[in-house]
């Protein structure tokens, strides 16, 4: 399930990075992913609030350092769908 959800948010990322969805993987976080920058940040955490119907709090944004890490926020909050 975990799969599933990590392409389905690698896609949305790739929406609004720029970059390609074959290069992003769960080590792939701001400043080291090309195109994934603050401005990319903020757009990613309201693509995925949107598409997945989650809230996403100011604190946890904070813990987000890559795609991986928000991978395990979105499925503790989904159950993994």
């Amino acid at each position: 399930m975990k799969d599933g959800l990590q392409n389905r948010l690698a896609e949305l990322l790739a929406d609004v990075s720029g970059a390609p969805v074959s290069s992003l993987g769960p080590e792939s976080a701001p400043g080291v992913t090309p195109g994934w920058d603050s401005v990319a940040t903020l757009a990613f955490i309201a693509a995925v609030e949107d598409e997945l119907g989650v809230a996403i709090t100011v604190p946890e944004t904070l813990t987000i350092k890559s795609l991986g890490d928000m991978v395990r926020l979105v499925a503790a909050k989904t159950g993994g769908r």
